[in-house]
């Protein structure tokens, strides 16, 4: 997993909420995978899906309940794809004042 893999994926999660009606499995797994690349920048892995989401958002401070709710029901899904998302976004470097 690359950072082009996390770009890829952050571009995919958007892709999915601007939908309206996202794939709920698909964002599940988008969102697990840029969780999945965010973890290895910092040298932990992850391998199952759910324990990276749930690594990510207590690292971030998070409710980690999300992780067993996202799966079905989609208002959590979103909510956790926006949080991921966020985490991610948080990590580039911003405009310099």
């Amino acid at each position: 997993m690359s950072l082009r893999d996390g770009i890829q994926a952050a571009i995919e999660i958007r892709r999915q909420l601007l939908k309206g009606t996202p794939d709920l499995r698909a964002l599940y797994k988008v969102t697990a995978l840029l969780a999945k690349i965010q973890l290895r920048f910092s040298g932990i892995e992850c391998p199952s899906d759910g324990d990276a989401l749930t690594v990510l958002l207590d690292v971030t401070q998070q409710d980690t309940s999300l992780v067993t709710t996202a799966r079905t029901d989609r208002p959590d899904a979103e909510m956790l794809a926006r949080l991921v998302l966020q985490a991610w976004l948080d990590t580039l470097p911003g405009e310099s004042q």
